[in-house]
């Protein structure tokens, strides 16, 4: 008998109807050891050797108890945890805690009767390089909280934690709140003409932005100044000085990674993150799409030849390109170099993820995966400067220029392509204004259908006004913003971004109204403490991007994972000692 140990017991029970009465299917209950949750730091560093002390979980010791007793009547131990270094070293820590027996590790990116058997067909060893990143992660995080989250005590019993990751993304906020305090609402006014050339439809709407020559480098601030500009205008001649049209191309977005599918489900389901992460594991489990903790945008040729037979019998001809569309992934480690997430069968249509918020999920993953193989959009671009007063102002170097130029964008779409599945890109937040606020004002028309005139063609003015408006403070940030701040600069691993943001909430550094996120006072104190007293370390956000880079090495088998730990838990430990915050070494020793 072989025993194939995974992490959930629904994925146990689907398995177990795959595989032959060969195998016995069991589930560890998720990570079966860890460092004990209070107490010591439980990591000894001892010349330059980094030496954690795990302990069973406690709500896996049942489990673990179990697997044991089926470990010893199986003659071949296969670890199928989840693929990635969390679920490589829920593989190790098993294959430690269960014994002396034969053992092998099995992936699997879909809970499918054909790639599960094909994992098991071709087991491998533990890949103790994504372990000790693992391990490597989750010291880090262990020395940054116990050395720093006992200083916050300073600010008071609230201040109850810190983090590698947590700060990084509680500073963003907290950053952003005080940029938005300081801010200094100014009204300006933009110069806005509605023009037309006789018998040459339709009329349209060009706004000033250049004065005698010179660009419009500052807003237009005085109310009486603007008026007299706008009398003065309307007494002059207008001549089309320019008309530029040219076709744009709009690519399809990438299919999923994890952290555009919580950015996605935030922006078109009102999910947050959390709740997202929760329905893809759900969604994976039950076989539906491929596993969902994944940097890679990449696709499996017979998943690519899915997504072109669906769009073959869905969609008009010229919406199938010649050739399947490669979308380049931003992983740069091959050992996690997994599908992005997709629709295990794609031809079972938009449906097939069931009722609820999971369904409603699935529809948008399937609707990506679908589109992203989907010919590109097609628009048609056109911007037009006409002259106020030609040929009415002397540069400095003798040249005779208008005195205004207005300028007018429109844009119209020539071929839907992609966009006719899914509308624009789903992890954009809109930009709709709110009814209640000043409207900006400075792209109204984009989507307006411009004539085409050419150089030197007369123009009328059917109305011109100074339109008021108020500079705005930068937008707070939504959880979707924030993930995508925090994946663009490479902080953190998008797998995380539900607990940062949970946690952050939950201790109130950070509340969330109408979806927007606001730096509680005790979040923005919490900032400043870290920033004073810990600024060039994790704090940080270039470091700690540094820092997951150093992880991806250690993945890939590049860095040494004792060596990182100890030199950035001892640069942590230095801050604070210098800061007069702690007077004890680490454990035991300090690196040699």
């Amino acid at each position: 008998m072989k025993l194939v140990v995974v992490e959930s017991p629904s994925k146990a029970k689907k398995i177990r109807e795959m595989l032959g009465s060969a195998y016995r299917v069991a589930a560890s209950m998720g990570h079966v050891r860890d460092l004990p949750p209070k107490g010591a730091l439980a990591v000894a560093f001892r010349e330059g050797k980094v030496v954690p002390t795990y302990e069973t979980i406690e709500k896996s010791s049942r489990a673990v108890s179990e697997l044991a007793g089926l470990a010893k009547q199986a003659e071949l131990v296969l670890l199928a945890t989840d693929p990635d270094r969390e679920g490589e070293a829920i593989a190790w820590h098993l294959s430690e805690l269960l014994g002396k027996r034969s053992y092998k590790r099995v992936v699997f990116h879909a809970v499918t009767k054909a790639e599960v058997q094909k994992a098991v067909a071709s087991p491998r060893d533990v890949d103790m390089r994504l372990v000790n990143a693992q391990q490597a992660r989750r010291v880090l995080d262990r020395v940054v909280g116990w050395v720093v989250s006992p200083t916050l005590r300073r600010l008071g019993k609230e201040a109850r934690s810190a983090g590698r990751v947590q700060s990084v993304a509680l500073r963003l906020v907290a950053e952003r709140e005080r940029e938005i305090g300081k801010f200094k609402t100014v009204d300006y006014f933009i110069l806005s003409a509605k023009l037309e050339k006789p018998g040459t439809p339709p009329p349209f709407t060009a706004r000033l932005v250049s004065w005698k020559g010179v660009p419009l480098a500052q807003r237009l601030t005085d109310a009486a100044v603007a008026q007299k500009a706008v009398e003065w205008c309307r007494r002059q001649p207008w001549r089309v000085l320019a008309c530029d049209r040219r076709d744009t191309q709009r690519n399809a977005p990438p299919p999923f990674t994890t952290a555009t599918v919580q950015q996605a489900a935030s922006v078109r389901l009102k999910l947050n993150p959390d709740q997202t992460m929760k329905l893809l594991q759900e969604l994976f489990e039950d076989g539906k799409i491929t596993y969902h903790r994944t940097d890679s945008t990449a696709l499996a040729p017979e998943a690519l030849q899915a997504a072109r037979a669906v769009i073959a019998q869905e969609f008009p001809p010229e919406y199938l390109p010649a050739a399947p569309i490669q979308h380049a992934t931003k992983a740069a480690n091959a050992q996690e170099a997994h599908e992005a997430i997709r629709p295990t069968r794609a031809e079972t249509g938009s449906d097939a993820g069931g009722a609820g918020d999971a369904g409603r999920l699935y529809r948008l993953i399937w609707q990506r995966f679908i589109a992203c193989q989907m010919a590109p959009g097609k628009d048609q671009i056109t911007v037009i400067d006409v002259a106020c007063a030609p040929d009415a102002w002397k540069t400095a170097q003798g040249e005779l220029v208008p005195m205004g130029v207005f300028q007018a964008a429109g844009k119209i779409t020539l071929f839907d392509g992609w966009r006719r599945l899914t509308g624009e890109d789903a992890t954009e937040e809109s930009k709709k204004k709110d009814p209640k606020e000043e409207p900006e004002g400075d792209d109204e028309d984009d989507a307006a259908e411009l004539p085409m005139l050419s150089p030197g063609d007369a123009v009328e003015v059917r109305e011109l006004s100074a339109l008021k408006r108020a500079t705005k403070p930068p937008p707070r940030y939504t959880q979707a913003s924030l993930i995508k701040k925090l994946e663009r600069d490479g902080i953190g691993r998008p797998s995380t971004y539900a607990a940062i943001l949970r946690t952050i909430l939950t201790r109130g550094y950070v509340e969330e109204k109408k979806r927007k996120l606001f730096a509680t006072p005790l979040g923005v104190s919490v900032t400043d403490f870290l920033v004073r007293h810990y600024s060039g370390n994790f704090v940080d956000l270039n470091y700690t991007a540094r820092l997951e880079g150093e992880l991806d090495r250690i993945a890939r088998g590049e860095a040494d994972w004792e060596k990182v730990v100890t030199e950035a838990s001892f640069a942590v430990l230095g801050l604070a000692k210098r800061a007069g915050l702690w007077g004890n070494p680490l454990e035991e020793a300090k690196p040699k």
